[in-house]
């Protein structure tokens, strides 16, 4: 019998990870609102569908409708701002709107004049631009025990126990996993996708002495056989959160998550009794960390019977059940992301995270049996 133990560390830098490098600048969309009505929107849908012309103290409207110039400030329509990203304004958008009239050339004049947020830039028919940055950061604690023994007297078994802890700022090239606020990338930092707290498993395997087969009675009936088990349990593991609304007014509604109250509920930012609509000039975005849901525990016995017929030296006929999940324990595989799904569970692991409606299982019990000849 034998005893060992080690320990991994990992840390990998400059790894990629999804930014939207042309991401809106709420705060600029702000500013506009407030040039035009003198107050705080109340909504992020007021923000955008902005008209200049219904703006107070109006001084001038060089273009109607796109841009206006209040006693405030230069107005300009949001949507033919580009939603103040910083590529360029939506010159495709003022042609189409003002039947060709208004060239870029034209409208680059007409936001200088009017002294506008908005500035002139290439012309550039982007939104979001959604490239991959070599910033990103992992880092991985492992440790692990063996308990082994080795065949001998009729059996041996492996117990293996594995802590283990995955911190990363992005997990994939996917667009599912753009940071919640593109410009706050360190807010990312967090547990990751993959990892699983700790793992034991246990596994082992009995033969009948060789000695039965030239036994009698229960001896010679119960010979040749061999049995296998593997048994399971492991920790559950994170998900991403997601509030399903654009909350920070980004044009993206598929990174924002929600926040969490003092009760343990979680919210909407904008809405009452949660986060504020606007913090430091810019919409808000949710407090909840990244990766804050979890799955439940996973706990599954696997067995293996083998009954060895031997005709001669030579030939053997192996028979084979296998059973596996044989308790027929329901194993969470993936749970629901969403707010309302999460605060409808209304659930918590001791550590504070947030179990939340199962959307797929493991494997539900199963039964296989097979032959294998020898010769």
């Amino acid at each position: 019998m034998s005893l060992s133990a080690g320990y991994l560390f990992v840390g990998a830098h400059h790894l990629p990870h999804p930014l939207d490098v042309n991401a809106p600048r709420t705060d600029l969309q702000i500013q506009n609102f407030v040039r035009c009505f003198n107050r705080l929107p109340v909504s992020t849908t007021e923000v955008l569908t902005l008209s200049p012309s219904a703006c107070s103290n109006i001084v001038a409207q060089p273009i109607p409708g796109i841009l206006s110039v209040t006693t405030r400030g230069g107005v300009i329509q949001p949507a033919v701002a580009n939603f103040f990203r910083p590529n360029a304004p939506n010159y495709f958008l003022v042609q189409a709107l003002t039947g060709g009239v208004v060239t870029p050339a034209v409208f680059n004049g007409a936001l200088a004049a009017s002294g506008t947020l908005r500035t002139p830039g290439v012309v550039s028919p982007f939104g979001s631009v959604n490239a991959q940055s070599s910033d990103g950061n992992s880092l991985y604690h492992a440790m692990n025990l063996d308990l082994k023994k080795r065949f001998s007297r009729n059996f041996q078994f492996l117990a293996s126990y594995t802590w283990s802890h995955s911190i990363d700022d992005s997990s994939d090239l996917q667009t599912l996993l753009l940071p919640q606020d593109n410009r706050n990338f360190r807010a990312e930092r967090a547990n990751s996708l993959f990892d699983q707290r700790q793992r034991f498993v246990f596994s082992a395997v009995f033969a009948s002495p060789a000695a039965w087969r030239s036994g009698d009675g229960l001896h010679r009936f119960l010979a040749d056989f061999t049995l296998a088990p593997i048994f399971e349990i492991s920790s559950g593991r994170p998900f991403n959160i997601l509030s399903n609304q654009d909350t920070n007014n980004d044009q993206s509604n598929q990174t924002d998550r929600p926040s969490v109250l003092s009760d343990g509920k979680l919210c909407v930012p904008g809405t009452p009794g949660c986060t504020p609509l606007i913090t430091n000039g810019t919409f808000s975005t949710g407090d909840l960390s990244r990766n804050m849901g979890i799955t439940h525990s996973f706990s599954s016995l696997d067995m293996r019977l083998m009954r060895s017929i031997r005709f001669n030296e030579r030939l053997r006929l192996d028979i084979i059940a296998e059973g596996f999940n044989l308790f027929n324990r329901f194993n969470e595989a993936a749970a629901s992301p969403f707010i309302d799904d999460v605060n409808a569970f209304h659930e918590r692991a001791g550590n504070g995270r947030f179990y939340s409606r199962p959307t797929a299982a493991f494997d539900p019990r199963q039964f296989q049996f097979g032959l294998k000849l020898n010769f």
